[in-house]
């Protein structure tokens, strides 16, 4: 097991519809999502958004800041013995800023690697 030692991938090629395409195909072998808003005229911190998969994969942007991470076993929500990827996207929007978080085991994840030619950034 691995412990703290992210490892990023490189989406910069994708386009838009791509990284639609991939966040469907991470939710559909997820075993845990979440959306979270952050609105600093409430909070400075972000809290979570209740919405559909579909409403917040519609907020989505080419502006996004979107990411694939091998996060190892830290940051687990049902504890650190599941080694996960991470697959988010953050709109980078004024006044709320919007968050997407997939979670994916990390045994699930070489068929998406390999069909969206996802490599690390190292």
């Amino acid at each position: 097991m691995r412990f703290g030692e992210f490892v990023f991938y490189n989406t910069s090629m994708l386009n838009l519809g791509e990284r639609a395409a991939l966040l469907r195909d991470c939710m559909e072998i997820s075993y845990a999502w979440q959306a979270d808003k952050l609105d600093c005229s409430v909070s400075y911190s972000r809290q979570k958004y209740d919405c559909s998969f579909e409403e917040i994969l519609g907020r989505l942007t080419e502006d996004a800041h979107f990411v694939v991470i091998d996060r190892g076993t830290w940051g687990s929500p049902f504890g650190e013995s599941i080694e996960h990827f991470e697959v988010a996207f953050r709109t980078m929007e004024v006044p709320i800023d919007y968050f997407l978080f997939i979670q994916v085991e990390s045994e699930k994840m070489p068929p998406i690697l390999s069909k969206y030619q996802l490599n690390p950034t190292n």
